[in-house]
């Protein structure tokens, strides 16, 4: 294991070199920096064409939003993993930080904001990879493009700028891939969780759709702003440097409130509307009156 580990680390930092070598040339620099920070080039495409899938007609639509929760589900499951990893693994200083290695200078100072989080594995790949996989589930003629886009545009930027080693995107890469696998196969979840979330867009569809823009806003920002606000109270809180696992507390206690806030919503409207195609009650009582009757008052 130490021999495989140490090989791994050699392999990592001869990718480095060669993709650090090609730093300082302002035009390449500016452009990994453009598309490390763009969202909307990243997050935004992906969930739209997941948004066109929705919305698609045919005689396929209600399976396809039922996989499409699933991929979605397991896109997130897959970051909570990937943070979990993180944690509990030993500390990985990313490669913008290693002393050890001789680094090219970019054409803009490196932020230090990352120095505290552990480099193993890529979020970004694990969450990318994930909804690229399942674009390719969706739609066999996005499998290649989705795979390269999300190679290429968001994951070697990355590698280039030494935000992370080749290796953490491959495993980020296989947690993201595995779990969206995972909850597309498992009946369970099939049989509740899916067919719940989609039945509910006939119930009360102004209050799905809004919760699911704000989910898939944040989605589509990788949580950056609720990542952000966890930084900052960690650091208040503790007058330290942020530790990873404070964040990951601090977010996910966040995220379970916001779970449980929306699933009493709708647990609420879905009381009061009834379930979808059940008996609806009407108070006026006009249903129950004879057609000759209704003519009348009318």
């Amino acid at each position: 294991m130490i021999v495989l580990v140490a090989t791994i680390q050699k392999v990592d930092e001869v990718i480095y070199h060669f993709l650090n070598g090609f730093a300082g040339r302002p035009w390449l620099d500016y452009l990994a920096n453009f598309e490390e920070n763009d969202n909307l080039l990243k997050g935004g495409i992906f969930l739209a064409a997941y948004w066109y899938l929705w919305f698609r007609s045919g005689p396929e639509q209600e399976r396809r939003r039922r996989i499409i929760v699933a991929i979605l589900a397991g896109s997130l499951l897959a970051l909570v993993a990937a943070r979990i990893i993180a944690d509990i693994a030993p500390f990985r200083v990313r490669p913008m930080f290693d002393l050890r290695l001789e680094h090219h200078a970019y054409s803009f100072p490196v932020s230090p904001k990352l120095v505290h989080w552990s480099s193993f594995p890529s979020d970004n790949a694990t969450f990318f990879f994930g909804l690229a996989f399942g674009l390719a589930y969706l739609w066999r003629r996005l499998a290649v493009p989705a795979m390269l886009y999300t190679a290429v545009w968001v994951c070697l930027p990355r590698t280039f700028l030494g935000v992370h080693w080749a290796s953490d995107v491959a495993v980020g890469a296989m947690v993201g891939i595995a779990l969206v696998w995972v909850c597309l196969k498992v009946e369970w979840f099939q049989a509740r969780l899916r067919g719940r979330v989609v039945s509910l867009v006939d119930a009360k569809p102004e209050a799905f759709y809004a919760i699911a823009f704000l989910a898939l806003f944040e989605m589509a920002i990788l949580f950056d702003d609720v990542r952000g606000a966890g930084s900052d109270l960690a650091h208040f809180l503790r007058a330290s440097p942020p530790r990873d696992v404070e964040i990951l507390g601090l977010v996910g206690l966040a995220a379970l409130c916001l779970v449980a806030l929306t699933a009493l919503f709708l647990s609420v409207i879905h009381r009061r509307t009834g379930p979808p195609g059940g008996n609806r009650v009407d108070p006026t009582g006009l249903d129950a009156m004879p057609a000759n009757r209704k003519t009348a008052l009318n």
